[in-house]
């Protein structure tokens, strides 16, 4: 999933029995597989008033990938059985169903059973015909009584649970400590019948160190059981098992064993080293599990800095790796992909493989009509 980086009320804290992680080392090595780039090629047809950036995407647990045009409030819905759009849905700001605000994050149950983040503590349930059905409003009192804030852009659903990324309320997080950070809660869990929130996990003190001149936000994703995982920028994620919060090394063997640091004493001094800092050093960016496969996949999107760091959304980093996972965690695998060839915000899986988008700028084969994805062929050595 890609997720826009607006701040927002968002927080959830846990017990304190979790905010310690288990470690459960582990190298690539003892694999058997393999992941080869092949020249298949895949293509979804574009309407003509979408882009190709800034979009979220996002594959459901059947067989639909969709697409979120921010800029149009548009939502695709491509089928992956026959490569179709099937849907083509506009959602307006105001009216009966209107979205009342900017979207920050979409989810999907089904093309049925669709939900919007739009801030001020908001989710919003949409029908596949996008009518309007329910609003969530949720009540964040007790998170900000402990100075946590709900990152409203990140959120992800599990049965009658609802699962938040969590920040410090205070946007200059340099200005507290290394430990006051390690009790704060990365992720909290709001259930729709108790509606209360419940602490799930904390910053883990490896991630933190003793430096906070870094981006500390913390990204969500499902893993195979449905459970949460933490995506952050830093070599292990964290995922749930038996009620616990395991520590798993997922890392690209060419990335930094530690969180980059930012070379200003402090990165809040300038937005323009925020900007470098959140969005284009060496970072950890999607996680996705792609359950045909059995398959987890860590995108690794190389430092690589704009002219213009507030210039148009449409900047994509020249350079991606991705890691591979099994579905217990384990790391299977690694690429390097070309450069300016491939764009890793977009990623889904079927039965014939991983198909990562190719819609760079700098790529000579984008196409006006058409998003492109290509095959990356899993096999045995």
């Amino acid at each position: 999933m890609r997720y826009k980086l607006y701040l927002s009320a968002l927080s959830f804290l846990s017990l304190l029995a979790l905010s310690f992680c288990k470690d459960k080392p582990q190298e690539s090595g003892n694999s058997n597989k393999k992941f080869v780039v092949s020249d298949k090629i895949k293509s979804f047809e574009l309407p003509s008033e979408i882009g190709h950036f800034n979009m979220q995407s996002f594959q459901d647990e059947s067989s639909f990938i969709y697409f979120f045009d921010y800029k149009t409030n548009g939502l695709l819905i491509y089928s992956l059985e026959n490569d179709q759009l099937e849907k083509h849905l506009v959602f307006e700001m105001e009216g009966p169903n209107g979205l009342g605000g900017n979207v920050l994050a979409f989810y999907a149950e089904s093309p049925e059973e669709l939900y919007f983040s739009t801030g001020a503590n908001t989710i919003l349930r949409y029908d596949g015909k996008g009518n309007f059905k329910e609003k969530l409003s949720l009540d964040t009192k007790s998170l900000e009584e402990d100075g946590v804030s709900l990152f409203s852009n990140i959120f992800i659903k599990n049965g009658n649970d609802f699962y938040f990324a969590a920040l410090p309320m205070v946007f200059e997080w340099t200005t507290i400590s290394p430990e006051e950070l390690t009790k704060m809660p990365n992720l909290v869990k709001y259930n729709l019948d108790e509606k209360q929130f419940l602490p799930l996990s904390y910053f883990p003190g490896e991630f933190v160190g003793t430096n906070l001149n870094k981006s500390i936000f913390p990204l969500l994703s499902k893993g195979p059981d449905g459970s949460p995982v933490i995506n952050m920028n830093f070599r292990n994620i964290y995922h749930f098992k038996d009620g616990e919060i395991i520590s798993t090394i997922a890392a690209h063997s060419k990335f930094p064993h530690e969180p980059p640091l930012s070379s200003s004493p402090n990165m809040f001094d300038d937005m323009s080293e925020i900007m470098r800092m959140i969005s284009y050093t060496d970072i950890y960016t999607e996680l996705i599990y792609l359950k045909e496969l059995g398959l987890i996949v860590r995108v690794a999107k190389y430092e690589d800095i704009p002219e213009d760091e507030f210039g148009p959304e449409t900047h994509i980093a020249s350079k991606w790796g991705l890691v591979f996972l099994d579905s217990d965690f384990n790391k299977i695998g690694e690429l390097d992909l070309e450069e300016n060839q491939f764009n890793g915000t977009y990623i889904f899986g079927n039965q014939e493989g991983i198909w990562i988008s190719t819609d760079h700028p700098d790529n000579p084969e984008l196409s006006e009509d058409f998003l492109k994805f290509r095959l990356i062929e899993v096999g045995e050595l």
